[in-house]
């Protein structure tokens, strides 16, 4: 203890004692464990509200005077820019100009009859080597196929300056007998995608395509805006994440840590008072984390190598698959390791109290990040405000943590117990009893339970209504 005041190593051991409910000698690199925990979960935090990339394009003036224009440009800047301008003998110059995530990547066009993916004609520019090269193509379902590199397209140039591709092609409006090769005399709703290229092959489009709201007549100069194609499965898999994390394991974490010592003469299902409240809590959220992992690998097709960080955000939403993956593995490996628990006199039964405590708080603080990440998909289609609620809650969280268990400290302090809360003599000066010390204790914890509840509610509540809106 050489180099600490004995204020700071007692509240220091006892912090860690109360995190992992188990008393162990307070060594060095327990110490370390601790410290390390919670600079982990600031780091993150950290990096998370400093590392976004900044992208931009600028609108076309041109843009409803002599062309025809498709972009998601909020004020003057895009992220992609999409135009056209009929010519002579039955054709039209495109133009697409896209923000990429790599220099060798591709951004395409789509023609679409319905507001959905499927059965579209596309036409893709891929970029490879630093080479602009365009073809024609076609979506069925999940599955891009490529019609031909030159299938009604000619004078095709591009640039990748600066994560910025520009593409310029001239598409002829229709190929008699070309069924796949959608004529641009009609109206087609246009879906603008992007994505990375491995090979000058166009792989999975990393960001939720953008589709028009209305049909487009391709022969006028229109300016249009489109919306995200919706993912519903994408939705209902982070609406149960949210409510079983941000929700239902709060509350269960807590009753576990503060509210085993209340209502002891009272049961609750045949047991203590806080046992059915942590079991059902954290095996609700279990099932809704194994549903909700089912749901995304369906809506996925398996394992996302390659999946959409949206425009203006960070690259830190690309971890997001492996730390869910993790969370689930977590959340049913505690609860099947509890079934086989030793009894409480068991020798042996710190042993699993540690690893319960230590798989549970893992568990609870990655879903956290999990989630934070989650709001950066595209295919979460998550408002902007959502990442900073989610951010928001793990603080919250960690604050109300924590004034307990300094507040829960410093009473026990004055009752002369140490941080294992052993009763000393106080040499006449007066302290609290142990059963007043005890009903302070009690009023604060459900003070905070109450607080807990509410803010935890709100947060859960707040992040619902933000990805389901998007």
């Amino acid at each position: 203890m050489q180099g600490r005041s004995p204020r700071m190593y007692l509240m220091t051991r006892y912090l860690y004692t109360s995190i992992y409910g188990c008393k162990y000698n307070f060594q060095q690199n327990e110490t370390k464990i601790l410290i390390i925990e919670m600079l982990t979960v600031i780091a993150v935090l950290s990096s998370v509200l400093a590392c976004h990339a900044q992208t931009g394009i600028s609108a076309d003036p041109a843009c409803d005077v002599t062309k025809g224009c498709f972009s998601d440009c909020s004020g003057s800047l895009c992220s992609f820019l999409v135009t056209w301008r009929p010519v002579n003998n039955g054709q039209i110059v495109f133009e697409i100009t896209s923000a990429v995530s790599a220099p060798n990547s591709w951004a395409a066009i789509g023609f679409s009859g319905d507001r959905s993916m499927g059965s579209d004609s596309v036409v893709a520019c891929v970029s490879s080597g630093g080479v602009i090269a365009a073809e024609s193509g076609y979506t069925d379902g999940r599955s891009y196929r490529s019609l031909s590199n030159d299938l009604g397209l000619s004078a095709v140039t591009g640039t990748v300056v600066d994560s910025v591709m520009s593409c310029s092609f001239t598409r002829t409006m229709n190929i008699p007998g070309q069924q796949e090769f959608y004529d641009l005399q009609q109206d087609w709703h246009i879906l603008f995608a992007r994505g990375q290229a491995v090979s000058g092959n166009p792989t999975k489009h990393a960001q939720s395509p953008i589709i028009s709201r209305e049909a487009v007549d391709f022969q006028s100069t229109s300016t249009l805006t489109g919306t995200e194609v919706s993912y519903p499965l994408v939705k209902a898999h982070g609406s149960l994440m949210i409510v079983a994390w941000v929700l239902l394991a709060s509350i269960g974490i807590f009753v576990a840590r503060y509210m085993k010592p209340l209502w002891p003469n009272s049961t609750l299902l045949g047991a203590k008072v806080w046992f059915p409240i942590h079991r059902i809590c954290m095996g609700t959220a279990m099932t809704l984390t194994i549903i909700a992992f089912i749901i995304i690998f369906v809506e996925a097709g398996g394992y996302a190598h390659n999946i959409g960080v949206s425009a203006g955000s960070i690259l830190f939403g690309q971890y997001h698959p492996v730390l869910g993956i993790i969370v689930t593995i977590l959340s049913v490996v505690n609860p099947t390791m509890a079934i086989f628990r030793c009894a409480p006199d068991h020798e042996k039964r710190p042993i699993f109290n540690f690893a319960h405590r230590i798989c549970g708080i893992s568990a609870h603080i990655i879903a956290a990040i999990t989630i934070i990440f989650g709001t950066y998909l595209e295919k979460s289609q998550a408002t902007g405000s959502a990442s900073g609620v989610a951010i928001a809650y793990l603080w919250v969280f960690m604050i109300v943590n924590i004034v307990l268990e300094v507040y829960m400290l410093t009473k026990r302090r004055e009752a002369g117990r140490s941080a294992d809360i052993e009763l000393v003599n106080q040499g006449g000066r007066e302290s609290l009893t142990p059963e007043g010390l005890q009903q302070t204790e009690e009023f604060a914890v459900k003070c905070a339970f109450g607080v807990q509840i509410l803010l935890m509610s709100v947060f859960a509540l707040t992040l619902l209504v933000l990805i389901n809106s998007g």
